[in-house]
């Protein structure tokens, strides 16, 4: 304990009085730095799937951060591995997307099906319904990998906008947080949901996990959560806009 220092706290384990500096986050609340020493901080389910099997623990740290986020976090380590983090990642990704990929190209092969010849341009109707069909398939396989990519961009630019909002843990809390905050996504095992809900529904999540495991305030969370989303929005607004002007102005309309 640092004697030139004014307590703040009394650890609940020990009953020393402690300083802000040597005040630490444990599994039932905040404890002394010797403390949490003794009895390191807790795992969730994902970090226990070597003993629990992947998909047991995916299921039960998803599960618990959709029923009781506050509950699931309490005491946890804020940091983790990146190849951790991104393989929960990854399996967010599958259960979001590969059912609704797979009714999509049933559907489309149905549908392509049903279209008379003469509505094919001229085209072998049997060579648009396959193309049709195997380009939705490669959206269902390409899909998981793409976002799963995206997160660890999205994670990074979050990560520089959270170091600007004063926060001093490393990249691999911020990709953890973001991977969390993914949980959402294992909805995507009902077609048409998670493609749909899932993404608000995981931003706002990510506004809690960024606040809890950085220990960040509330500002600097919804700043590092939103604010990269809500730019890329404006930005693809900005540029689908210009196109549209200059498609209108070269032909006189504008």
């Amino acid at each position: 304990m640092h004697s030139e220092w004014r307590s703040v706290a009394t650890c609940p384990r020990c009953g020393a009085f402690a300083c802000a500096r040597c005040l630490r986050q444990g599994p039932e609340g905040t404890v002394c730095a010797t403390c949490l020493e003794r009895e390191p901080l807790g795992q969730l389910p994902w970090d226990e799937r070597a003993e629990l099997g992947m998909l047991k623990a995916f299921w039960r740290t998803c599960f618990g951060m959709l029923m009781r986020p506050t509950e699931t976090l309490r005491g946890v380590n804020p940091d983790a591995p990146v190849s951790s983090s991104m393989g929960f990642v990854m399996l967010s990704a599958i259960a979001g997307f590969l059912t609704t990929g797979i009714v999509y190209t049933a559907l489309i092969g149905v549908i392509m099906g049903l279209v008379p010849e003469t509505e094919t341009s001229g085209a072998d109707p049997k060579d648009v319904k396959l193309w049709m069909t195997l380009g939705m398939a490669a959206w269902t396989v390409l899909m998981p990998i793409f976002s799963t990519g995206m997160t660890l961009v999205n994670a990074g630019l979050d990560h520089l906008i959270l170091r600007m909002g004063g926060v001093e843990r490393g990249f691999s809390v911020t990709l953890r947080a973001h991977a969390l905050s993914q949980a959402p996504y294992i909805v995507g095992v009902i077609p048409f949901v998670a493609v749909y809900a899932a993404p608000f529904w995981a931003m706002g999540l990510r506004v809690f996990t960024y606040r809890t495991l950085h220990r960040t305030s509330w500002g600097a969370a919804l700043a590092g959560a939103l604010l990269v989303p809500v730019l890329s929005c404006c930005l693809c607004g900005g540029v689908y806009g210009a196109i549209v002007f200059a498609a209108l102005k070269s032909t006189g309309q504008v």
